[in-house]
């Protein structure tokens, strides 16, 4: 394991797959205190952490054991001589991790601030899957519930969540459960996927901004007659507003690419290529009348202006096909 090699005391797990840092740490966890007791693992956060009292810790002896873990969370500043110091005063027992999640807009390189340590650790980088990659993980993930993907639930579950393998994990576990036992179909992501309230939302707007608001009203209706509270499908297309409000100024900067909008603005890839067409049909002065009138509206649905409460829910019923109109004007 990593702590036979007395070589390597200082590492660091860096890089945007934030679940496979996390899944990797907490590997080195249980190994660790399985190993070397509970007692002998110390982990601190780096805000508010100095290099000194950090070299503190690190100087300290293993209680009744081979070895002491020590985990920072987060970057942490650190001059040469410090890293110098650091590296002569830590004690032959100890291991010293530094976790550092990086945004993708980061390039996956460290904050200039760790580059001293980087010099003196293992560093250590987690990337994003490539999908085929992915597609080999979920399908692993699936035999841990003794379950298993069709091809189309597999792809649709990547459109939903990306490269996002902590979403996916959680969606795999709740869809075995719901499958006992039989492949899991694009039926079935379909209906139980935790993004399965939104899509409905961005159908409401696709078909409004599509100039066809009788359908998009209509749509509506059939899902508050299905049982939908009204409520929750307002904030469902309030929420794709806000969305399309991204995605509309990412295509507007020349961005054609779901997947390079998703990554600028921060929107998963499913959203991205649902609202991307419309986005793509909408004037700037269509925008910003559509984005102030729904704001307006939910201004005046939290402060009293207009009145909804769970026994009376006309009031934002109505809400909901005012904007709708508003949206299609």
């Amino acid at each position: 394991m990593y702590y036979t090699y007395p070589m390597h005391q200082i590492f660091i797990f860096s890089g945007s797959n934030h679940y496979a840092i996390f899944e990797e740490k907490k590997r080195w966890v249980k190994s660790f205190i399985d190993k070397h007791g509970e007692e002998n693992y110390l982990r601190l956060e780096s805000k508010g952490l100095t290099v000194r009292s950090l070299i503190d810790e690190a100087s300290v002896a293993p209680f009744i054991a081979q070895n002491r873990l020590i985990i920072v969370d987060g970057p942490l500043k650190c001059e040469k001589p410090e890293a110098d110091q650091l590296l002569k005063q830590i004690h032959p027992g100890v291991v010293l991790l530094f976790m550092v999640s990086l945004g993708s807009d980061r390039k996956e390189k460290l904050p200039a601030d760790m580059k001293e340590i980087a010099k003196i650790a293992d560093h250590r980088k987690f990337y994003p899957l490539s999908r085929q990659a992915l597609a080999r993980w979920m399908d692993d993930e699936c035999k841990k519930h003794g379950s298993s993907l069709s091809v189309g639930a597999k792809e649709l579950l990547m459109e939903i969540a990306g490269s996002d393998q902590g979403m996916l994990a959680q969606e795999i576990g709740k869809l075995s459960i719901y499958a006992c036992g039989k492949p899991i179909t694009e039926k079935f992501v379909e209906d139980l996927a935790v993004t399965s309230g939104e899509r409905e939302a961005w159908r409401v707007i696709d078909l409004l901004a599509g100039g066809k608001p009788e359908e998009g009203m209509q749509y509506a209706q059939w899902l508050l007659e299905r049982g939908d509270d009204p409520n929750g499908l307002w904030s469902r297309i309030l929420w794709a507003v806000s969305r399309l409000a991204l995605v509309w100024a990412a295509a507007d900067r020349g961005l054609t690419n779901f997947q390079k909008i998703a990554n600028e603005t921060g929107v998963s890839p499913y959203t991205a290529k649902s609202l991307l067409p419309c986005a793509k049909r909408m004037s700037r002065k269509k925008l910003g009348e559509v984005v102030s009138f729904f704001a307006d509206m939910d201004r005046d649905l939290k402060t009293g202006a207009l009145r909804s409460t769970v026994e009376n829910q006309e009031e934002i019923k109505a809400v909901i096909d005012r904007s709708m109109m508003e949206f299609a004007r």
